[in-house]
């Protein structure tokens, strides 16, 4: 089985889990947690959710790959 090598690698930690605190390891991304109240979460304002996080990230790929594509045409 051929191996996948990777270019790049980021690491995040996380404390109190969905209504705690993460940061990546570099300190760029640095957001407090809170489970909308919509999930049964006390819901603070102000505060992003995994899911905004994860949002983001799969926004800027896939606008990313869209580009990547757009620039083949």
């Amino acid at each position: 089985m051929d191996k996948i090598k990777p270019l790049y690698t980021a690491t995040a930690s996380a404390v109190g889990g969905r209504n705690g605190h993460t940061e990546s390891s570099d300190g760029i991304v640095k957001a407090d947690l809170s489970v909308p109240k919509e999930l049964g979460g006390p819901g603070y304002p102000g505060r992003a959710t995994p899911e905004h996080l994860f949002a983001a990230g799969y926004a800027a790929c896939f606008g990313g790959a869209l580009d990547f594509v757009a620039k083949q045409k």
